[in-house]
């Protein structure tokens, strides 16, 4: 601040130096009776006081220039810098969204998006489906092969999962060995169908760890959202669907009661 202040004020010192200068070379160009040698003395020490003002005048246009790089490169690096914080900041919504194991939603980002939905019905009236699978014995799988081929297993059945959805649709890990579907504009009938072929591609799929053949099964709960609902009471009504089919024997599909 104060470097700036004394710029300023080196500024103005010289532009009232060459107003004193060019009054002086006024005064000696309106007197008659200056003779030439004086006259030539004059505009001497004048020209000379008028070259170090000019010297002075260059200097701190320099130095102003030199000053308005620094300020242009200055708002190029903070601009550059908002630039990265944004990239950083959206990496980091993504990572508190996503599971990092298998990289679907995860619970938090899932729960959004399903409230995004009852609001698209509440507006449209059309139905949508939720299914909600668990992979079965998984416990023996981790107990028999270890937890890296439970991770294994785990990665590759929502590989499955994401490949077997619409663009529309939406899969997320529920937690553990659980995953979550929510399917737009599907009734019962469709969310049904969509589970059924899930629990087949699942059943049939060669799961091969470190020379090992695993046998996986999935047992599914499908739950359609009506009016009366609400996220808690649908996912209460989907998981019993699923315990329901656990209980039944598992690697099967079961409905939730619509009431």
């Amino acid at each position: 601040m104060r470097n700036r202040e004394k710029k300023i004020g080196d500024t103005a010192s010289i532009y009232e130096r060459e107003s004193q200068l060019l009054e002086k070379i006024n005064q000696v160009q309106a007197d008659d009776f200056t003779s030439k040698a004086a006259l030539f003395k004059e505009f001497l020490e004048l020209s000379n006081e008028y070259g170090k003002l000019l010297k002075q005048t260059i200097k701190i246009t320099h130095i102003g220039d030199s000053n308005q790089r620094k300020l242009f490169l200055a708002n190029e690096k903070i601009e550059e810098q908002k630039k990265e914080l944004s990239i950083a900041y959206q990496k980091m919504e993504l990572l508190a969204r996503t599971d990092p194991l298998t990289q679907l939603s995860n619970r938090r980002d899932f729960l959004e998006k399903f409230r995004q939905e009852i609001s698209r019905f509440d507006r449209s009236g059309k139905p949508f489906s939720v299914i909600l699978s668990d992979i079965d014995d998984f416990k023996t799988v981790n107990d028999r092969y270890g937890h890296d081929c439970g991770d294994f297993v785990l990665v590759n059945t929502a590989k499955i999962l994401k490949s077997m959805i619409r663009r529309q649709d939406s899969v997320g890990r529920w937690g553990g060995e659980e995953f979550i579907l929510l399917l737009p504009e599907t009734p019962l009938s469709g969310g049904e169908i969509v589970a059924e072929g899930i629990r087949k591609r699942i059943e049939a799929e060669n799961f091969s760890y470190k020379g090992h053949q695993l046998s996986i099964t999935i047992t599914c709960g499908v739950c359609v959202y009506n009016r009366v609902m609400d996220i808690d009471t649908c996912v209460k009504g989907v998981d019993e669907a699923l315990y329901s089919g656990k209980h039944q024997g598992k690697n099967r599909v079961v409905l939730a009661n619509p009431g």
